[in-house]
């Protein structure tokens, strides 16, 4: 029988917390970028996000993590999971108001208590990707937000598109930390997440 102890101090990765510090000094300051976080499984990531937000005690944290769900994760789980905990906080309707437009049927394909969804097409696709990035704009504008995405090797092509828009069009929202966590011994060279993962290592404000 083998006993795992964890130590109830965190040790090491001063690298990586000012990595992530600095980031969040630049949403405090009122600029938005995005961090990817990579490593072999149990290697600490999650502890070390852990640790971090434990630091930022005046930032809204938002996070949600992929699944691993047969060849293909749950569509969008992360975001789901992130518009259920502010639905948690905030009520449905204090939600709905911080949605640019007016309505919340692009939400509605995350969450029925937003209504009747769009029937599926690009239409549907691009007003989701616009009011998720719209709330995170509104959400930023009250306080630094800082979106964590974890597990993002078991992310489905719903997600890795929704994260992609995010990431690329996230100047717009002044304020917004973004935070992906992977592992990288699960990406093997065809790994479509390794595409995506280099594709926004080629960002400008991705690091």
């Amino acid at each position: 029988m083998s006993i795992h102890a964890i130590s109830p101090r965190f040790v090491g990765r001063a690298r990586e917390l000012a990595v992530l510090g600095d980031a969040l000094a630049r949403a405090r300051a009122g600029a938005s970028s995005t961090v990817l976080v990579g490593g072999e499984a149990g290697v600490g990531k999650t502890r070390l996000i852990r640790e971090f937000t434990d630091r930022a005690d005046d930032v809204l944290v938002l996070v949600g993590g992929c699944l691993e769900l047969g060849t293909e994760g749950l569509p969008f789980a992360p975001f789901t999971a992130v518009l259920r905990g502010l639905v948690r906080e905030l009520g449905r309707d204090g939600v709905a108001a911080l949605v640019p437009g007016g309505t919340t049927r692009g939400l509605a394909r995350l969450l029925p208590e937003f209504g009747e969804p769009d029937k599926d097409g690009p239409e549907a696709r691009a007003r989701l990707f616009e009011q998720v990035l719209g709330l995170l704009e509104r959400l930023a504008e009250e306080r630094p937000a800082l979106l964590i995405v974890e597990d993002a090797h078991w992310a489905d092509r719903s997600t890795r598109d929704l994260l992609s828009f995010l990431v690329r069009y996230q100047p717009s929202a002044a304020g917004l930390l973004i935070v992906v966590t992977y592992r990288t011994d699960e990406l093997h060279r065809t790994h479509r997440c390794g595409r995506l993962l280099a594709e926004l290592g080629r960002v400008e404000w991705v690091r």
